[in-house]
């Protein structure tokens, strides 16, 4: 440890990706903040493509295509990971660890995988492990989590957790667009990968939202535990329903607690008008923490694009400059078995909601059938034709039931009508 007066050492940092985020990361040390000040000197960068054109300069050799040997470079002290994907990105991590450097990460998908084992290596190793760009963007809810700064117990965690399903269903909802036309746009300004398949099917958000349950809970909650839900089955007469009841959907994470076990999903849901949530727009991600005894806590901030991302790596660049000691104390770990969590499926959950339910039945006397099973449990049943096909659909919003009543209500409804064309959303009044 330095004494008073003393400078710290410079740390040498490879940054493995400049893309969106490491591209944006490395914008950020440049602008060296008065505030900051690190002590950090970028060393060397790892990229695909040495000819790209970047939005950054650097030396020339500085850059470089041989991602391994920057892994193994023993002047390297910290290696920051924004490649994504699982591999090769774990293996570097690992690579780095075991070779003693501290490692921070942007990767959703290695620490929601692998976090328990790379964190007992790094302690192992006398490392920092850091992920806070893993997830929210610019919202620092990994260290909120992580150093207990709400200091109460946290019940149940809602949360807006990827921005690319958050803006299409801003902009479906707000501008009429179809689905089709505002992905092209969430790709258009970068909050979208590509290939946006782990966006749309709910898996990039479940990945984590696990990440914040294994912190909370102090013990690993792999992804394949949270029933995942995408939005891709959702209809402009579902907004249309939403609007007019002054709901607005949005792609909720949720962890709830209920009889001592643990129920974990990602949804779109309707919330109010009035909800924090609603006015959470586009790129933007939104947590509400609701806590035992100060109630529901906040947090609002984007959660996509080059620079909030990149914000939060630098952020933990900044934890490892100011003490290159690293702080195991409150991470999830395997051996902490205390007080473990089980968790169960979403279906199990025994708290009651109301849930909206769109059906289309095939014929006059099925119509009849579906009216006759959903009255008994219902609160409306709206009935709509579509014009261009001639056909007619079915809007419910149920009475508050749990999730098990509602399949067997949906269960009964299949058994005398298999194409009926059923899809739901649960409606969250609270929040």
């Amino acid at each position: 440890m330095k004494g008073p007066g003393q400078s710290k050492k410079k740390l040498s940092v490879g940054i493995l990706g400049a893309g969106t985020v490491g591209g944006g990361l490395i914008r950020l040390i440049q602008q060296n903040f008065p505030q900051y000040a690190l002590p950090i000197e970028i060393k060397r960068v790892g990229v695909r493509d040495l000819q790209k054109l970047r939005h950054f300069s650097l030396p020339n050799n500085v850059l470089s295509s041989d991602v391994k040997s920057i892994v193994q470079d023993p002047e390297i002290d910290v290696l920051v990971e924004a490649i994504g994907g699982l591999e090769p990105a774990r293996s570097y991590l690992e690579a780095g660890l075991r070779a003693g450097k501290h490692v921070v990460t942007a990767n959703k998908y290695v620490v929601s995988e692998w976090g328990d084992q790379l964190h007992q290596l790094a302690v192992s190793k006398g490392c920092h492990f850091l992920y806070e760009a893993s997830v929210a963007g610019s919202i620092p809810i990994v260290e909120i989590l992580k150093e207990g700064v709400i200091p109460d117990r946290i019940n149940s965690v809602y949360a807006i957790l990827n921005a690319t399903t958050n803006f299409i269903l801003t902009r479906m909802a707000e501008s009429g667009e179809d689905f089709h036309t505002a992905l092209a746009k969430a790709q258009e300004l970068g909050y979208s990968e590509p290939d946006p398949s782990l966006d749309i099917s709910g898996k990039d958000a479940g990945q984590k939202l696990s990440i914040i349950i294994s912190i909370l809970k102090h013990q690993h909650c792999h992804p394949a535990q949270i029933d995942i839900r995408g939005i891709d089955f959702l209809t402009p007469w579902d907004f249309e329903f939403a609007a007019d009841r002054h709901w607005v959907i949005k792609p909720l994470s949720i962890y709830e607690e209920a009889s001592g076990f643990g129920f974990a999903c990602v949804e779109p849901v309707f919330v109010p008008q009035r909800s924090v949530f609603a006015g959470a727009r586009n790129e933007y991600n939104a947590l509400c923490l609701d806590c035992q005894n100060i109630g529901q806590q906040i947090l609002i901030g984007k959660g996509a694009g080059e620079l909030p991302t990149a914000s939060a790596l630098l952020s933990d660049l900044r934890k490892i400059a100011e003490s290159q000691e690293p702080k195991p104390r409150n991470q999830w770990s395997r051996l902490a078995k205390q007080g473990v969590t089980h968790f169960r499926s979403s279906i199990e959950n025994p708290k009651a909601y109301r849930f909206y339910v769109n059906c289309s039945p095939r014929n006059q006397d099925k119509r009849r059938k579906i009216y006759e099973t959903f009255s008994i449990d219902s609160e409306l049943i709206q009935e709509r034709t579509l014009c261009h096909t001639c056909s007619f659909g079915l809007a419910v919003v149920t009475k508050a039931i749990p999730h098990s009543e509602l399949f067997r209500i949906l269960d009964l409804v299949l058994t005398f009508d298999p194409e009926a064309g059923m899809s739901w959303v649960r409606i969250l009044e609270d929040i």
